[in-house]
């Protein structure tokens, strides 16, 4: 088990410590006291009514050690023993009271008088090695013992067996002394085995730590399946890649396929298969003759295969499968990101980005130009789409970007067909769909929709009226239009829209929201839509929160917000809602504040703040390392003037 040779003397706690007790000396002064030599006679002592009763104690360092040396002298001319231990036809005379005194597995066996043994002059013990008894037996009498890699195993077995905590907890510590890659496995198996709770802990936080370098040795090979998935099931497992994870496995499962491919899928439904390489999978999980034969291997490969086909709908699948999301030490981290929006002076170029989890800001590459009212979407939790929106001269742009993650860079694709600002977006299956808005004249009535493969925009639907800040989202494959300003006094509508864009058809029964609604933000959630925030009226902004449940075709309200917000941005991180900015009830007044939503409590938290409060802002959830991002961007045209456009 250990890779090098080592010793470690331990002396026994329990007889040192009273030698520097001070409570014992206290004690032994009380009832024990010594008279040093007089110094005055006793009668001219007890004549001072000063010192009507002196007396001075007398503590004796050598004492313990005394005592134990002359026990064991006893023990070892086989004087005045009373209890002969045997193991394996090997016999120790001891005392009883010694034994006692040292383990109370002996305490309890020569005290209780419904034992056999406390009135026998022999005991015979099995289950312990011989030469682990002798050594208890001399640290009993001596308090010292030499552990070394021969003897630790054997020695905590005995010690574990007869309740000898200072000599388990001396094993234990040798064992974490020497653990390494080699060893681990087998300390965690063995520690678990006799109960060392702590051993076995720091041994199994060694595995899930060096994994990699774990995974490489010999022990790997001969682990029992519910030992793999003890490790592997972890979400703080530390490994570059899910790749090292499957590769660990099959190398495992290949030691003896035969006997262990039937279990095989009770070890592949741990393994994140979603963030392994797409061509390991094929070459690797596809061709593996364990997989081929069990169906639900097959199933958990198809799972797989669909995330990675099924781009824009990752966030949607993940929320309900934790194999779909990447373990805590991948580095991947699920964060926040903001960009544009304005108050009433300042059209923001910026982009934020904000990490929940370490509670920390960055800033991303600029916008190509300040921008508001406009919408995005985020692709695979990696791309981020931005279309549409107002000029800092208030006109509306048809320009679309795309935010390329590992350049940190804004890359421009094709314009939309008509110019859109304050309009709603979503993603599905690979497409981008733009729904109505304003072209700086009108409230527009059409969908058009982007083809991220041909970089191009095609109209297809319209609405059944036009309208200004619906909130859309995607759900099931179906694009979801909740709430909207229509009409020339912009009044707000509980109406919600469902377009199914492979038959390009309508729904007409989809139930209305429980109040009116423009300018809010919509996210999904497993399953679910939640819609936050709005213009309640056209003159009353709302914290106002609602959830729907597309199968039972109902909305209800969840616990409103902390802030009333018109035109927030919003979106998901790890499964919690977050919403952010928006402007207040009270006139010119902006929130900087983000506020989360846990559907567990039905609560919100306010947690942070941006940089500068706004609406009109858009917010997405982008998946990265978080150490990756070293830029401090400094944004030109940061403060561009709203203009006056009457």
């Amino acid at each position: 088990m250990f890779s090098s040779s080592s010793t470690t003397p331990f002396t026994r706690g329990h007889h040192t410590a009273k030698r520097f007790n001070n409570a014992a000396r206290s004690k032994m002064a009380t009832h024990y006291p010594i008279i040093t030599t007089p110094i005055t006679p006793a009668s001219d002592i007890n004549n001072n009514s000063n010192n009507p009763g002196a007396v001075f104690a007398h503590y004796e360092h050598s004492h313990s050690d005394s005592l134990l040396e002359i026990l064991n002298d006893l023990r070892l001319s086989r004087q005045l023993c009373d209890i002969t231990i045997i193991v394996d036809q090997h016999e120790y005379p001891c005392h009883k009271n010694v034994l006692s005194a040292a383990s109370p597995y002996f305490r309890a066996m020569f005290t209780t008088s419904e034992m056999s043994e406390a009135s026998q002059p022999t005991v015979t013990l099995n289950g312990i090695d011989p030469d682990a008894m002798s050594e208890l037996i001399e640290y009993a009498y001596t308090s010292e013992i030499t552990i070394c890699e021969n003897n630790v195993q054997s020695l905590l077995s005995a010690a574990n067996l007869l309740m000898m905590q200072p000599v388990r907890d001396a094993c234990s510590s040798f064992f974490e002394r020497f653990l390494d890659e080699t060893n681990a496995i087998g300390i965690n198996c063995f520690a678990e085995l006799h109960g060392t709770q702590e051993l076995t802990k720091k041994a199994k936080r060694f595995v899930l730590k060096k994994f990699s370098q774990v995974a490489q040795q010999d022990e790997w090979l001969h682990v029992s399946t519910q030992k793999i998935i003890e490790f592997i099931k972890e979400d703080d497992l530390r490994v570059s890649s899910e790749d090292d994870v499957l590769e660990a496995c099959l190398r495992w499962l290949n030691h003896a396929s035969e006997q262990r491919k039937a279990d095989f899928h009770l070890i592949l439904q741990h393994i994140r298969l979603a963030f392994v390489s797409p061509y390991v999978l094929m070459d690797r999980v596809a061709s593996c003759k364990a997989v081929q034969e069990d169906v639900i291997c097959r199933e958990l490969l198809h799972e797989a295969l669909q995330f990675h086909l099924l781009v824009d709908r990752r966030s949607e699948m993940s929320t309900t499968n934790s194999r779909l999301k990447p373990r805590t030490c991948s580095e991947l981290t699920e964060t926040l990101v903001f960009l544009g929006g304005e108050d009433e002076r300042v059209v923001v170029r910026g982009v934020e980005i904000y990490n929940p989890e370490r509670d920390e800001w960055k800033k991303l590459c600029c916008l190509p130009y300040a921008v508001s009212k406009h919408a995005i979407v985020a692709s695979g939790a990696s791309t981020l789409y931005l279309c549409g929106g107002d000029y800092p001269n208030g006109r509306p742009s048809s320009e679309v970007w795309k935010y390329e993650q590992k350049l940190d860079t804004w890359i421009q694709l094709s314009d939309m067909l008509t110019p859109r600002s304050e309009l709603g977006l979503a993603l599905i299956d690979g497409y981008i769909y733009a729904c109505g808005g304003t072209n700086g004249e009108i409230r527009l009535n059409t969908i058009e929709r982007y083809s991220i493969d041909d970089n191009k925009w095609t109209l297809i639907a319209s609405m059944q009226i036009g309208m200004t800040s619906p909130a859309c989202c995607s759900l099931n494959g179906y694009l979801y239009i909740t709430g909207g300003a229509v009409l020339e006094e912009g009044d707000a509508v509980d109406l919600v829209m469902r377009f199914d864009p492979r038959k390009l058809e309508w729904s007409n029964d989809v139930a209305p929201m429980r109040i009116a609604r423009s300018g809010s933000a919509a996210v999904v959630l497993k399953r679910k839509i939640y819609v936050c925030g709005g213009l309640q009226s056209n003159t009353e902004n709302t914290n106002l929160a609602e959830v729907y449940d597309p199968t039972i075709n109902q909305w209800q309200f969840i616990a409103p917000m902390r802030e009333h917000r018109y035109r927030p941005g919003a979106a998901v991180v790890n499964e919690k809602i977050y919403v952010c900015g928006g402007q207040d009830e009270q006139p010119g007044k902006y929130h900087e504040s983000v506020e989360c939503y846990s559907i567990e409590t039905d609560q919100w938290t306010i947690i942070t703040e941006l940089i500068c409060g706004r609406s009109f802002l858009a917010c997405a959830m982008l998946l990265l390392k978080w150490s990756d991002i070293l830029w401090e961007h400094v944004c030109e045209g940061e403060t561009n003037s709203l203009p006056d456009i009457g």
